[in-house]
Formats: structure tokens, C-alpha cells, sequence
């Protein structure tokens, strides 16, 4: 059994790796069957990061609802960061702006993508990308790379996430379903204080991909200390492993200010 579980094992090249992430990341997508240009998904980060003797949680969200119809084209989304049970970040975008709220100083930014009526902006996708973007920060824009490469352009492009490193990766053949397989796909510096890995699977002798999860792992000193970062990536199921999926008209994507709220003149970012 263990020799026949040693040979169901082989290495894949950079360039399979991606194309199986391409599959797997196309995958997130929840078409809305009744109307067939929209997709939508969600999206969970948990973040443990241990600072010496100090260990904190962050637990993160994105939501996403895209219609690409050209006559029509919507992007809605909504972000929220959990420092523990306690929420420290808010990000919706309604279609035309994006909102950006802060609880602990109960104050909120607002920046417009779109335009108040009439057709969309010209630069309508770019501009939601790069105001939504620039309201995380830390672990939580691992969400947003992921949104960018799964989705956001229209179809899936895989890119480096750690930079100039090629990805290798090992495939697993179920030994009691041949049509069933595995895959670990990593990208990692030298002494492994830097990775981040993708876990694949399939049923259908790999010709299509589900993205179970994601690791990103990073090791760094901070102030003499050793401070470990780990993020977990999943895709947001309920407890019958169905992805969630979100119409255009879910309260994710509305923002109302907040009662004695104040408004920030400038985006506000979490840092951690």
C-alpha cells in the first residue's frame, strides 16, 4: 500500500501549476443561472500571527457580485476584518462608490468609481479595483489578490505571489478512484521563511479544478523578536459545502453612516 501510494505521486512543472490554478480560480466563480453574465462569491481569510508569547487572530471577508454585461456592467463588493470577534474594518462598494469605515473611530470615507447616472465611466472595473484595493492593508490584501487573479478581469490569470520564484508542485492519485486527484502547489524562498502553497482537487481526472485552500506562511523578526504569520484562504461555504452566493441586491453591499458617525477626508486602512 505504500509503495502503490509512493507511485500515485508526480512532480508537476510551473507551467501545469498554473493552469490548474487557472482552472481552480475560475471555479470560484457561482454563476447566476437566471442571469448568466453575473457571477458572484465569498471569500474567508484567518490570520494567526504569533509575536513571541502573544498570539492574535484576524478572520477577514470578501464578498463579491460582478455583471460584466456591457450594457449593464455592476461591480458590487464588501469586505470586513475581525480582530477577534470585533470588527475593525468595513469596505462596501454599492456600485458607485466605495465606502470605507473605521468602528473604533466610528468615521467612514467615501470615493466614487462610477458615475451618479447614466452610462458607466469609462474606467468603471479599473477605478472599483484600485479604490477597493487601497482599503486593506496586511493580510487582508491577500483577499484582494486573489479576487484580482481569480476573477476581476473577466477570466483568471495566475500570477507570482512571491515574485521570481517559479511554482513546483505535486499531484496525488487517489489509489480507490484513479479520477480522483490531489494537488500541492507552492511557491517558497530558499530557507522556507517565505511561502505560500495552494491546495487543489479534482474528480474528474483533472480536467477541472476546485481551490480548496491557501497558505501563506511568512517568518520575519520584529523588534528582536520572531513574529510568525500564517493566512489560511478559503472559499465561503455553507455546512453542506455549497458556496455561498450573493445577489446584486444583498445588504453586503449597502452602507448606511453609522448613528454620530464622522466622515475621514481620506480612505482608511487597518494596518496590523
Amino acid at each position: 500500500m505504500l509503495g502503490g501510494a509512493a507511485c500515485a505521486q508526480v512532480n508537476i512543472t510551473d507551467n501545469q501549476c498554473r493552469m490548474d490554478l487557472t482552472s481552480a480560480f475560475n471555479n470560484l466563480r457561482v454563476i447566476d443561472q437566471n442571469n448568466l453574465t453575473s457571477y458572484s462569491y465569498g471569500l474567508r481569510l484567518d490570520t494567526t500571527e504569533k509575536l513571541g508569547t502573544k498570539t492574535t487572530t484576524y478572520v477577514g471577508w470578501l464578498k463579491l457580485y460582478d455583471d460584466s454585461n456591457p450594457t449593464q456592467e455592476l461591480l458590487r463588493s464588501e469586505l470586513t476584518v475581525y480582530l477577534g470577534s470585533n470588527l475593525i474594518q468595513r469596505t462596501v462598494a454599492d456600485g458607485k462608490r466605495v465606502w470605507s469605515y473605521d468602528p473604533i473611530q466610528n468615521a467612514y470615507s467615501a470615493d466614487a468609481y462610477n458615475v451618479e447616472s447614466g452610462p458607466n465611466a469609462p474606467n468603471y472595473r479599473s477605478n472599483f479595483v484600485s479604490l477597493f484595493k487601497q482599503t486593506a492593508s496586511g493580510t487582508p490584501n491577500h483577499l484582494m489578490t486573489l479576487m484580482d487573479q481569480a476573477s476581476i478581469t473577466g477570466t483568471a490569470r495566475v500570477k507570482d505571489w512571491l515574485g521570481g520564484i517559479a511554482f513546483k508542485g505535486l499531484q496525488t492519485v487517489d489509489a480507490n478512484d484513479p479520477a480522483h486527484l490531489t494537488e500541492q502547489i507552492w511557491q517558497s524562498v530558499p530557507d522556507n521563511s517565505r511561502f505560500v502553497q495552494f491546495n487543489l482537487e479534482s474528480n474528474d481526472t483533472g480536467s477541472s479544478w476546485t481551490l480548496n485552500s491557501i497558505q501563506i506562511h511568512r517568518v520575519e523578526s520584529l523588534r528582536g523578536l520572531s513574529k510568525v504569520t500564517d493566512t489560511y484562504l478559503t472559499q465561503a461555504k455553507d455546512n453542506n459545502n455549497v458556496a455561498y452566493s450573493y445577489p446584486a441586491s444583498d445588504a453586503a453591499f449597502t452602507f448606511v453612516p453609522p448613528a454620530r458617525s464622522r466622515v475621514l477626508a481620506s480612505p482608511r486602512t487597518v494596518k496590523f
